[in-house]
């Protein structure tokens, strides 16, 4: 992801990935240590990336099977039925309709995750993953999570010196 000129809000892949590998150092340990809940925000967004991983594997495979079919059986001049019945015709059907079901669920979860408001920053922290990666991958509509990022960052402060995350010497929107 590159900083665009056009885009005021757009915000460079290294910053996230820093923002992201900064979280777990102010955090207390026990708070660490448990897994979160299924439908807090970073659960969310972890059962998000837990899908689009599975999507991306299943897609590889996918892909794998389609170079197969092309090599020894003309598979892109072949009509659909043709296709399923080709060895790897039935794989590729059944990745096909997992896909369609991965598909539903992370439209569920961004649905979900839009809908909450960060309250710390590994909740600020998943939601720049979910972008970055839905940036880097699927070029969508990434804006309600960085907004949503960027006013927990604006406002908020950290629990151990008190002083607030973005410094009051920037000027505000």
């Amino acid at each position: 992801m590159f900083k665009r000129e056009d885009d005021p809000t757009s915000v460079s892949r290294r910053t996230l990935l820093g923002a992201a590998a900064a979280t777990p150092l102010v955090c207390t340990g026990a708070e660490a240590a448990l897994p979160p809940a299924p439908e807090s925000l970073v659960g969310l967004c972890a059962g998000w990336l837990k899908a689009d991983f599975e999507s991306d594997a299943l897609s590889r495979r996918w892909g794998a099977l389609e170079i197969l079919a092309a090599s020894g059986y003309d598979y892109f001049r072949l009509d659909d039925n043709q296709r399923r019945r080709l060895p790897m015709g039935p794989e590729m059907d059944a990745i096909e309709v997992q896909l369609d079901v991965l598909s539903k669920e992370r439209d569920r979860r961004f649905k979900a995750i839009t809908a909450l408001e960060p309250r710390n920053l590994h909740e600020v922290a998943s939601l720049l993953v979910i972008a970055a990666r839905m940036d880097l991958y699927m070029p969508g509509d990434t804006a309600p999570l960085i907004h949503q990022a960027i006013m927990f960052l604006s406002s908020a402060v950290c629990p151990r010196c008190g002083e607030p995350y973005v410094p009051p010497s920037l000027p505000k929107t």
